[in-house]
């Protein structure tokens, strides 16, 4: 039998402790580098969407009156992402890496954000909760996307890593970074400053506490500050919003459940809400789980033997956490039945990290109340479970492909011989799917039908009557049909005069 001295245990836990650690970034960097080749291939071959393609669109034919102009109509348009994308679209507007490079990289880094945040709460397995937040399956897919979404979920995280920094040793330096992160998420997508709302609330809770009272005073006004400086854009932006931006369109029973399409693939056309409600109630399960771990917080009063300064810290951090994204989700929802809006998939993202952290340290503390070994592992296999979920969700979308309208605009040119024009079909918006990827054909396009052959550019999102409208124009105008191009669901229809 082996014997240690005294000296001799430290040191051996040290070691251990030094090899855990080890052991964790190399598994945290094997992650990494897996995931990051996911989504580079997914962003180099995957068609740019409906959204970013009008994304793209603020850069063509440039002017910075109306670039911000472009960005005050769109839904939510706020302009740090679209400058941060600036000097790649100068390089190839329709390029789809180049676009997505500010995604891409912040999904990396937010990947780095959360593994901090999971470790200073503590969890036991904060690799299995970056699992969970990297392959909820609306996640995935935005950081694949040039949409600002991955940015600013990137800036909150950085924003709530500094909030907790603040709360435990709080000066004005840190409270003024906070502001600023604030800021920069009110300027890149204005909902993800929602969770710094809950902090604050809960925040609340540990007011009794001498240390968290002053830490309150510098937060509110940190979480204050920033909307007073995004108030002038607002009201500046506000009434330039345009009521018939296109958007992607979601099943009917998406819109009748809260939040279940932004647990699920984004594809639309083979959804299974089965495994989405799965995945969404273990997540409110882990809401309520970890609310129920930070408590009592009335135990904490003035004059009483202080807490161990690590429960202290991990009930402020999950109790925090938790109440970011009930806020966020309770705003999200408040503000989409003001709009009468469906909740979109993007809305779920600020929440997401406090719900992975919170689910994570409800099933620690699950596994802490049993005393047998072979419960324990109880709290282990649901956050498997729930990581599995996710998968179905990761795989639709990857091999899911969405509709390609730079090989649709390919057909175009060709049509556009003689005095040939096109029309660009349902008008407004329309024009600039094509044009991002075609710049010239905005000379093309018919000011008159008094040209012997018209060329009907019909996108994928165009609506069947819209379709049909155009088709009854043209044939009382004596056009017949003369050729068809077809793309996926787009069409390129060619009709020439009859007169």
């Amino acid at each position: 039998m082996v014997r240690y001295t005294k000296t001799a245990l430290p040191v051996l836990n040290n070691l251990h402790e030094a090899s855990y650690h080890v052991r964790t970034a190399l598994t945290f960097l094997i992650i990494l580098i897996v995931y990051g080749l996911v989504i580079v291939t997914t962003a180099l071959f995957a068609p740019l969407r409906l959204g970013e393609i009008l994304q793209a669109a603020a850069f063509l034919n440039f002017s910075w009156g109306g670039f911000f102009n472009w960005i005050a109509q769109s839904p939510g348009g706020t302009p740090l992402h679209y400058l941060v994308q600036l000097p790649l679209a100068f390089m190839a507007l329709d390029s789809r890496i180049l676009l997505r490079i500010p995604s891409l990289i912040s999904a990396l880094f937010a990947a780095v954000l959360f593994l901090a945040l999971a470790k200073r709460v503590p969890l036991q397995h904060p690799l299995l909760g970056l699992l969970l937040f990297l392959l909820v399956p609306t996640h995935l897919a935005y950081a694949t996307q040039g949409r600002p979404y991955e940015m600013a979920l990137l800036l909150m995280l950085a924003a709530t890593l500094v909030f907790f920094s603040l709360i435990e040793e709080p000066s004005l330096g840190k409270a003024i970074i906070y502001a600023i992160a604030l800021t920069a998420c009110l300027f890149t997508q204005p909902s993800s400053y929602l969770p710094a709302v809950g902090y604050v609330i809960c925040l609340l809770g540990f007011a009794n506490l001498k240390k968290y009272r002053l830490a309150l005073w510098y937060a509110l006004a940190a979480t204050v500050l920033p909307l007073a400086v995004y108030g002038p854009y607002y009201g500046w932006a506000g009434p330039l919003r345009r009521g018939d931006w296109l958007i992607d369109q979601f099943p009917a029973y998406a819109s009748k459940v809260i939040g279940l399409e932004a647990l699920m693939s984004l594809d639309p056309g083979g959804w299974n809400p089965w495994y989405g409600l799965a995945l969404m109630g273990l997540l409110i399960f882990a809401l309520v789980g970890g609310v129920w771990s930070a408590m009592p917080l009335g135990s904490f009063h003035e004059g009483a033997p202080p807490p161990p300064a690590n429960v202290l810290r991990k009930r402020a951090v999950v109790f925090c956490l938790a109440g970011g994204a009930l806020v966020t989700f309770l705003g999200e929802t408040a503000v989409n039945g003001w709009a009468n809006a469906a909740f979109a998939p993007y809305q779920v993202l600020w929440a997401l990290p406090g719900f992975c952290i919170v689910f994570c340290a409800a099933l620690d503390e699950l596994s802490r109340l049993f005393a047998w070994r072979s419960l324990r592992v109880l709290g282990l296999a649901i956050c498997v479970v729930a990581i599995l979920l996710c998968i179905p969700g990761d795989v639709e979308y990857l091999t899911t492909q969405p509709p390609d309208m730079a090989k649709l605009t390919e057909l175009v040119r060709p049509q556009l011989t003689g005095d040939a024009c096109v029309v660009f079909v349902s008008q407004r918006l329309s024009r600039y799917l094509f044009e991002v990827f075609d710049q010239s054909l905005s000379i093309n396009e018919c000011q008159n039908f008094f040209h012997k052959r018209v060329v009907l550019a019909i996108h994928p999102f165009v609506r069947a009557d819209q379709e049909r409208d155009a088709r009854v124009f043209f044939r009382g105008l004596d056009f017949d049909e003369t050729n068809r191009k077809v793309s996926g669901e787009g069409k390129v229809i060619t009709l020439t005069s009859q007169r």
